[in-house]
């Protein structure tokens, strides 16, 4: 018995295209509720790892533009922070204005000092609590913060915010050397200036003489005080032991080379002889002279010259032998109260050689709390001027 097969090449045709019909409606429907041309790698391959790339970095940009944001949040907040904290300097800065001058008695100025020290207060407060998600912002801890504003490795930017506590702005470093009693000729060498290179200045000649001194080297040294960020004062004072009593200088009696002569005085030269001798030739020698509060002769060079006394002064004005040549004290000064690191020829003529008393402090805002030792006025510029013979 045989057996019959029938088939129906149009009925299987139209099926086979129905079901590719069915595929494509099914793609055309899946792009039209997705709005995607590419649905799966069948799609485009090639395309669908381009589009699936760019939605990882889409996504990944945008995570960046929030730290970004957290970013300014941060900085906005230390920039509130601080500005609150300039106020509060800005009236310091008032009331110690206040206080400097002579209609304020010893009560007032306590009190205004009192006032001080409360805001100084206010001003660490400020700073110790400052803080963003728990993180402390002006304490000094906030070095080198990392935040990641783009969708690669690499793509970051860092922050970094100071402490502002009383204890830490306003460090200024001072240095003052010791009091110079030859002349000489000297170079001035500042090294690591700036964390790595060396700045040398010009060669100064310290003597009596016009144009030379520590008030000229106080000058070459601040012409590149914006480069170097070291800045220099001079105190060139031969100041008497004792208030002055009646007495006569010699017929040699001569200040700076100029020969002033045999000059009578009174006690605390009450007749004026003394001084008004030696201020008639001060705009040759450069020396001015004067009686202070207490009675004493006082011997100032206003250019910075040196002082160097010839002859006899007489002991009445009780100028000791070692201060008969006086070329004074340098004093330095940097703002960012790091050691200041010198070098040169001949540094003993400026005070700062080996053998030379040097004063030394790093002086901040906290200090001002209460009152300069003797230490820190001295490396300031403000000891005695005979200290470091």
């Amino acid at each position: 018995m045989g057996f019959r097969i029938n088939t129906n090449i149009g009925a299987l045709n139209a099926h086979a295209n129905s079901v590719v019909n069915a595929r494509e409606l099914d793609k055309s429907l899946s792009r039209l509720s997705s709005g995607l041309r590419i649905n799966s790698a069948a799609d485009d391959a090639s395309g669908m790892a381009i589009a699936d790339s760019l939605r990882s970095q889409a996504a990944t940009l945008g995570q960046a533009i929030n730290n970004g944001n957290d970013a300014i949040g941060i900085l906005q907040t230390a920039d509130k922070a601080m500005d609150e904290q300039l106020k509060i300097l800005d009236t310091i800065k008032t009331k110690a204005t206040q206080a400097a001058q002579d209609g304020q008695s010893l009560k007032t100025r306590t009190m205004l000092q009192a006032d001080i020290n409360r805001l100084m207060e206010e001003l660490d407060n400020i700073a110790n609590t400052t803080s963003f998600n728990g993180k402390q912002l002006l304490s000094g801890n906030f070095i080198n913060q990392e935040f990641q504003i783009g969708a690669s490795s690499n793509q970051t930017i860092k922050a970094t915010i100071g402490a502002t506590q009383s204890s830490k702005i306003g460090l200024t470093r001072f240095e003052t050397g010791g009091r110079i009693s030859s002349s000489g000729e000297v170079q001035f060498t500042l090294k690591n200036y700036n964390g790595i290179d060396d700045f040398q200045f010009q060669k100064v000649v310290i003597s009596t003489s016009v144009g030379t001194g520590l008030g000229a080297l106080a000058e070459e040294i601040n012409k590149s005080a914006d480069q170097t960020g070291v800045r220099a004062t001079f105190t060139v004072e031969t100041r008497g032991m004792a208030a002055v009593r009646a007495g006569t200088t010699s017929d040699t009696f001569a200040i700076n080379g100029v020969t002033i002569g045999q000059v009578a005085y009174e006690d605390g030269d009450a007749n004026g002889a003394l001084v008004s001798a030696i201020n008639s030739v001060k705009d040759t020698t450069g020396v001015e002279a004067s009686i202070d509060a207490n009675g004493q002769l006082l011997l100032s060079s206003r250019e910075g010259r040196g002082i160097k006394i010839e002859g006899s002064i007489g002991g009445g004005a009780f100028i000791n032998k070692d201060m008969m040549e006086n070329y004074g004290r340098l004093s330095l000064v940097k703002n960012d109260g790091k050691d200041i690191l010198i070098s040169g020829t001949n540094l003993s003529s400026a005070g700062f050689g080996a053998n030379n008393f040097i004063s030394q402090a790093s002086v901040s805002l906290r200090e001002s709390k209460g009152r300069f030792d003797a230490n820190i006025a001295d490396a300031m510029g403000f000891g005695s001027v005979n200290k470091g013979v």
